[in-house]
């Protein structure tokens, strides 16, 4: 079991790992309902359960009724909001991995193979689209953007997105579209398209899929670019205690790909224009060249 998008998506790479040690296996999958889509058509999943109760956790923990349980939660990570009790993982406190020190050294990948007893994974996840979702992505190439996180406490200033996407729009004469869930940006063109709380999530995963370039901050739907290895730039900063924190396996190690932008000496809001225009320069090129090998 895992929590929020993002970490449900890094993790994925875990289910073919687990196969591979266990032979054959059943495996359930247990989280909050709204993220069943991104397993529900993985091959290697046979059972999606909700976690309509937080306490559900602490409770399997100590009934254990699988061969094999896993939390991928860290102690403190949730707590139930009927009894407050706080949601406690022994496994991830015997491996001294907390909510202060998880990113120091890992990333969220190996936080959730070191939980699942199989080492420092790094391999590369994958998403599962339905095959007959119906949802019609736009015709012709187009970009995607991403400019809201969870918390807030990685958002870049929504000046610099509308600046960005001009000069993005002017330079290259793309299409971009907006996804996401709340607090889409204020800004209008042709060329522009807000879907921000329009789509379900399967259909948000399909349009990521069909992009030719990612725009974004450290969120779920990165993670989901990720897994579809959909060339980036990506917009970091100091979140809580870590200053510098690397999220992704995969594609989104590899410079020629994506490229991650941290703010060296604050939060993600402190990145000023020009460097993010500049890395961006630089990851078209580098996406166009590698179009034309």
């Amino acid at each position: 079991m895992d929590g929020d998008l993002g970490d449900m998506v890094a993790s994925e790479p875990i289910l073919p790992a687990l196969a591979a040690k266990f032979g054959h296996t059943h495996i359930t999958w247990i989280c909050d309902p709204k993220h069943f889509p991104v397993y529900q058509f993985h091959p290697l999943v046979n059972r999606l359960l909700p976690q309509q109760f937080t306490l559900l956790t602490q409770l399997l923990l100590r009934l254990n009724p699988f061969h094999h349980f896993y939390s991928l939660h860290l102690s403190g990570f949730r707590q139930d909001s009927v009894t407050k009790t706080i949601i406690c993982n022994p496994k991830a406190d015997a491996l001294n991995l907390t909510l202060t020190n998880y990113y120091d050294h890992h990333t969220l990948l190996e936080v959730a193979s070191l939980l699942a007893d199989l080492g420092k994974l790094n391999a590369q996840p994958h998403v599962y689209l339905d095959p007959e979702a119906d949802y019609v992505i736009p015709k012709g190439a187009y970009w995607v953007i991403h400019t809201k996180s969870n918390e807030g406490l990685r958002d870049w200033k929504d000046e610099h997105w509308i600046q960005l996407i001009n000069y993005a729009i002017e330079t290259w004469a793309v299409q971009i579209i907006e996804i996401g869930h709340v607090n889409p940006l204020p800004f209008e063109h042709p060329s522009f398209r807000n879907l921000v709380g329009k789509t379900t999530l399967m259909e948000t995963m399909k349009i990521i899929h069909g992009a030719s370039f990612f725009m974004g901050l450290d969120s779920g739907p990165t993670h989901i670019a990720n897994a579809f290895q959909i060339p980036a730039l990506i917009l970091c900063g100091a979140f809580k205690n870590f200053n510098i924190y690397h999220s992704y396996s995969g594609a989104y190690q590899n410079p020629d790909i994506a490229q991650v932008l941290f703010n060296p000496i604050g939060r993600t809001e402190g990145l000023d224009f020009e460097s993010v225009k500049n890395a961006l320069e630089i990851m078209v090129s580098k996406t166009q060249k590698n179009l034309e090998k």
